[in-house]
């Protein structure tokens, strides 16, 4: 193995440059901060994520915080398609079936949690056997779970569902490349395949039978 001078990355026999590696700042070399109650400030870091912030990826991958407040994201973003037929059934005098609504919604968080530890947990090894990926499963898994707030976008009136498929790829591709260390280009082609291969899967899955939706 030889590392690059430049961007510092470690190759085997050929290496494509990235060019001058990004500079580490005081608050990613700090030791990560203790469990904590900072809704606000975790909020700000997802937002930062899903707009393609490198520091922020890389702070929310050494944070173990970034798994609490990812859960609470994913709960909100997984709870709004339910609150759409609440208000459709408010609008139309229906009654709302709270009885199964919420144990729905129950299997459908755990589902979905469970497809995002599958989904990171096979794209990060896929990264390390193809790419020579750096990081960590859990940091990958921090940085992840806190980004989680493209899920919001399924509010967007139109094509918001679409936006969440993009949004997902874009969190994957961004956390391989920053936590993983892996070039812009493989981190988007995995990214991309992994995204499409599981919504696919979740497609076949939710039709194949009386399974909860999973968000995608």
């Amino acid at each position: 193995m030889s590392q690059c001078s430049v961007c510092g990355q470690e190759y085997g026999l050929t290496h494509s440059c990235a060019g001058v590696a990004p500079l580490i700042t005081a608050d990613e070399t700090a030791p990560p901060p203790k469990l904590r109650f900072a809704p606000l400030y975790y909020l700000d870091e997802a937002f930062k994520i899903m707009t393609w912030d490198d520091v922020a990826v890389r702070r929310a991958s050494r944070d173990n915080n970034s798994l609490l407040y990812g859960f609470l994201i994913l709960a909100i973003g997984t709870a709004l398609p339910f609150g759409f037929l609440v208000q459709k059934s408010f609008q139309l005098g229906y009654p709302v079936p709270w009885s199964l609504m919420a144990p729905r919604y129950a299997q459908t968080l755990a589902y979905t949690l469970a497809w995002i530890i599958l989904q990171v947990g096979l794209s990060h090894q896929l990264a390390k056997l193809f790419f020579d990926a750096k990081g960590s499963y859990l940091g990958v898994m921090r940085a992840c779970m806190l980004g989680q707030l493209f899920r919001c976008l399924i509010i967007v009136p139109v094509g918001g569902g679409a936006l969440v498929g993009l949004g997902g790829i874009a969190v994957l591709m961004i956390v391989f490349e920053e936590v993983d260390g892996i070039d812009r280009m493989k981190a988007f082609g995995l990214a991309a395949t992994i995204g499409v291969a599981f919504w696919v899967a979740s497609i076949w899955w939710v039709t194949g039978g009386n399974h909860p939706a999973i968000p995608h």
